[in-house]
């Protein structure tokens, strides 16, 4: 671009923002982050209540059964960590 060539110009408009949209825009999704990030620390901490409950269950106790429960119930706890930290998408088809 030479010195004596010009930029175009949008005419000197402001910029059409309405900031009560904006801030009504930024306001949501930081609400839904939010609460997302609560709800995602929620799963895991349920998850983690099996993955260990079914580890005790499986350790302490003698027998057969308790072994496959406490199995099933880690492997419980396993999904829903997966699933609460996008891992996996098991659920995506129902929702």
């Amino acid at each position: 671009m030479d010195a004596k060539e010009k930029a175009a110009t949008d005419g000197g408009m402001p910029p059409g923002f309405d900031q009560e949209a904006l801030y009504a825009t930024v306001y949501a999704a930081t609400k839904d982050a939010m609460l997302a990030t609560l709800a995602t620390g929620v799963y895991l901490l349920l998850a983690a209540f099996f993955v260990f409950g079914g580890v005790d269950l499986a350790l302490t106790n003698s027998g057969t059964a308790s072994i496959v429960w406490g199995t099933c119930v880690s492997l419980l706890g396993f999904a829903i960590a997966a699933e609460a930290t996008s891992v996996t998408s098991l659920l995506g088809r129902f929702r």
